[in-house]
C-alpha cells in the first residue's frame, strides 16, 4: 500500500506519505532485531537507510514543520542505531562500512530537526574510522573540526598524519604548530614536528625551533635530548655530548643519553684517527692519536655508567654489546 502511494504522482507529494514509508522501514527493521527476523530486517534493500531518505523526503515536503514533533524521536533512534552499527563495523576493521555508518548518524544530529549539540565523540570516531580507511579528505575534513575545537592532541596529531599522507606538508606543519600553541608546548607535538623538520633536512629550522621550546620548557630533558640527538645525526659530536649532559641533569635515568654520549666520543676518536693518515709530522701524530685515545677513554667512562640489568630494553644492552667490541673492551662486552 505504501508503496503504491510513494509511486503514486499525487500522493507522493503529501509529507505524511514519506513519513509513513520511514516509518514502516524503521520500525519493521527494530522489530526484526528484536526478534532475530531477518525478513522483517530486510523488507527493502538498506532498509535503515531507506527510512532516514524517507524522513528526509517528508521534511523537505513538510514546509510548515507540521511532522517535526512525530519526526524527532525517531531521527534520535536512527542515529542511535547507526551508531551501534558504526562500531560493531569498526570492531570488525571493516573501516569504510564504519565510516558510512558514523557519517550518517553525524547528519542526522546535524542536519535534522534535532536541537541538540554536535557530539564530539561521534565526530572523533567518524573520523577516526575516516583515517583507518585511509579516505584522506574525510579524515581531514571531521578531524578539523576537532582540531578547531581543541578536541585532543590525538586528534590534532591524526590531523597532522592525514595531511602528510594527502602530500599536504605546509597544511600538516602549519597543523602541528596550531597544536604546540594550543596544547601548552606538547611533548608529543613537539617531537613529531621536529621529526618532520629532520626528514626534510631542515636542520637549522630545527635547532631554532628547539631553541624556542626549550626557552619555553628549559627543565623537560626530552627536549635537551633531541636536540643533542640531532646534533649527533649531523656528527657534530661536541655539539651533541653538551646537550645530552644537559639531558641527564634533567632526567638522568636516560640510559640512551649515557649510550650516545659514549658514542659520540668514539666517533671524535674515529674521526681524529682518520685524519693522521693525511699528516706527515710524526710528532703532530702521535699528539692526534692522543686525543683519540683520550676519546676513546671518555667512551669507555660514560658506558661504564650504564647498569645493565634484566629491566634493561634490548635495544640498550646490543648498543653497548657493540660500542664494548669497536672499543675493544671485550672483558665487559663479554659480561653482557
Amino acid at each position: 500500500m505504501i508503496d503504491q502511494m510513494t509511486d503514486d504522482r499525487e500522493s507522493a507529494k503529501w509529507p505524511k506519505t514519506w513519513y509513513m514509508k520511514g516509518l514502516l522501514c524503521q520500525t519493521a527493521y527494530f522489530e526484526g532485531v528484536k526478534k532475530n527476523s531477518d525478513e522483517l530486517q530486510n523488507l527493502y534493500p538498506n532498509q535503515l537507510n531507506l527510512a532516514l531518505v524517507s524522513y528526509q523526503r517528508a521534511k523537505k515536503l513538510d514546509t510548515k514543520g507540521k511532522l517535526d514533533k512525530s519526526l524527532a524521536p525517531n531521527y534520535v533512534l536512527l542515529a542511535n542505531e547507526f551508531q551501534r552499527i558504526g562500531k560493531e563495523e569498526f570492531t570488525n576493521k571493516k573501516y569504510s562500512n564504519a565510516l558510512v555508518a558514523f557519517e550518517k548518524a553525524l547528519a542526522i544530529t546535524q542536519g535534522t530537526t534535532l536541537s541538540i549539540e554536535t557530539d564530539t565523540n561521534l565526530v572523533y570516531n567518524t573520523a577516526l574510522a575516516a583515517f583507518e580507511s585511509k579516505n584522506w579528505d574525510k579524515a581531514v575534513e571531521h578531524l578539523q573540526n576537532l582540531h578547531k575545537k581543541k578536541h585532543s592532541i590525538n586528534s590534532t596529531h591524526l590531523l597532522f598524519l592525514a595531511n602528510l599522507e594527502k602530500g599536504d606538508t605546509l597544511t600538516a606543519k602549519k597543523v602541528i604548530k596550531d597544536g604546540i600553541e594550543r596544547f601548552n608546548t606538547n611533548e608529543q607535538l613537539v617531537l613529531l614536528l621536529t621529526d618532520l623538520l629532520y626528514k626534510q633536512e631542515n636542520m637549522e629550522e630545527a635547532f631554532l625551533f628547539l631553541d624556542k621550546i626549550i626557552a619555553k620548557k628549559p627543565t623537560n630533558a626530552n627536549f635537551h635530548y633531541t636536540k643533542a640527538l640531532l646534533y649527533q645525526k649531523n656528527e657534530r659530536y661536541t655539539e651533541a655530548i653538551s646537550n645530552y649532559a644537559k639531558a641527564l641533569k634533567y632526567d638522568a635515568s636516560n640510559l640512551m643519553a649515557y649510550v650516545n654520549t659514549a658514542t659520540c666520543y668514539y666517533n671524535i676518536g674515529v674521526d681524529i684517527n682518520e685524519q693522521t693518515q693525511s699528516i706527515a709530522n710524526n710528532r703532530k701524530v702521535v699528539e692526534e692519536k692522543v686525543k683519540a685515545q683520550k676519546a676513546f677513554d671518555s667512551a669507555i667512562e660514560w658506558l661504564n655508567k650504564v647498569k645493565i640489568d634484566e629491566t634493561t630494553s634490548d635495544d640498550i644492552v646490543a648498543k653497548v654489546y657493540e660500542l664494548n667490541k669497536a672499543l675493544k673492551s671485550t672483558g665487559r662486552s663479554r659480561d653482557i
